[in-house]
């Protein structure tokens, strides 16, 4: 496939203008993702899969729904406290799973459909998979404090890469998230502000010019945080989202925990998604 770049208003960011013919989505969910600047699209990998990723990491964290407490067992931030032993937790109260190589994590990452999705996405097949980490969260409760509190990385909404002036335009980089149980909106579900990247520059221009490059900050936080939208969807499902958009986990005010794994791929080649002012063997990343 042979792609280039669409005009946008300012070069804010990199967006395709798509030659190719679509085999796992259909024109309504590209139109949509351009629009948007996320999808949802259900059935991404077969549900055994998906439950047997769930099985996989509620083993790995100590979790057993029969003793709701176990959910609660790891109380330490991952990002800066330590074990006796001088290695970081494994998980923790932000929700995130230190679990990368686990045999059901791959039998995702290397599904078909998962690369039709993303080489429909990308307009090529020559993709290479990331390898990202899982997630756990359980309800929020008076009864475990510690778990109402996702620590400072993860609270509120950000980006993983510079959004700032000097980075435009924003590479056209695609997260993703595929729910191993079904999760609802309020289940702790990925939140984000759709068509955001659509309004990237519009927005920069009424923030100070040394806002944060990595989330919105003041009255700019609180208007987005309006704005966010909890995106809910069946088990096996994958979100996937434009880097440009702000996003974030919201807390899970359900019965059930959240269980979820990020799951994404990026284009061997990255030039044609990088934008002008960047060497064109420079790497396209998701952070």
């Amino acid at each position: 496939f042979f792609l280039t770049c669409m005009p946008v208003s300012m070069h804010s960011f990199v967006w395709p203008n798509r030659t190719w013919p679509l085999a796992a989505l259909t024109e309504t969910q590209w139109r949509s993702w351009q629009d948007e600047g996320y999808l949802v699209v259900p059935d991404a990998v077969p549900l055994r899969l998906a439950r047997a990723a769930a099985a996989a990491v509620r083993e790995y964290v100590g979790a057993d729904d029969t003793n709701r407490s176990s959910w609660y067992t790891n109380v330490l931030d991952i990002y800066e406290d330590t074990l006796p032993d001088g290695k970081r937790p494994h998980h923790g109260p932000c929700g995130m799973v230190q679990m990368f190589h686990h045999s059901s994590l791959w039998a995702l990452r290397q599904h078909p459909r998962v690369h039709e999705i993303f080489a429909d996405l990308y307009g090529t097949r020559r993709l290479f998979v990331t390898v990202d980490r899982a997630h756990f969260k359980p309800p929020v409760t008076t009864e475990h404090p510690a778990w109402s509190d996702a620590g400072e990385v993860h609270s509120g909404l950000h980006w993983d890469v510079n959004t700032r002036r000097e980075n435009w335009p924003l590479p056209y980089s695609i997260q993703g998230v595929l729910y191993l149980e079904d999760t609802a909106a309020a289940q702790g579900a990925l939140r984000l502000v759709p068509g955001f990247h659509s309004r990237l520059a519009a927005w920069d221009a009424a923030q100070p010019a040394d806002r944060s490059s990595e989330r919105p900050e003041g009255e700019a936080a609180a208007a987005l945080d309006a704005e966010a939208l909890l995106v809910g969807a069946a088990a096996a499902s994958l979100v996937v989202w434009h880097s440009a958009l702000p996003h974030g986990p919201a807390p899970n005010t359900q019965s059930a925990p959240r269980v979820s794994a990020y799951l994404s791929m990026l284009p061997v080649d990255a030039a044609p998604f990088l934008g002008a002012q960047r060497a064109a063997d420079a790497p396209l990343s998701t952070a």
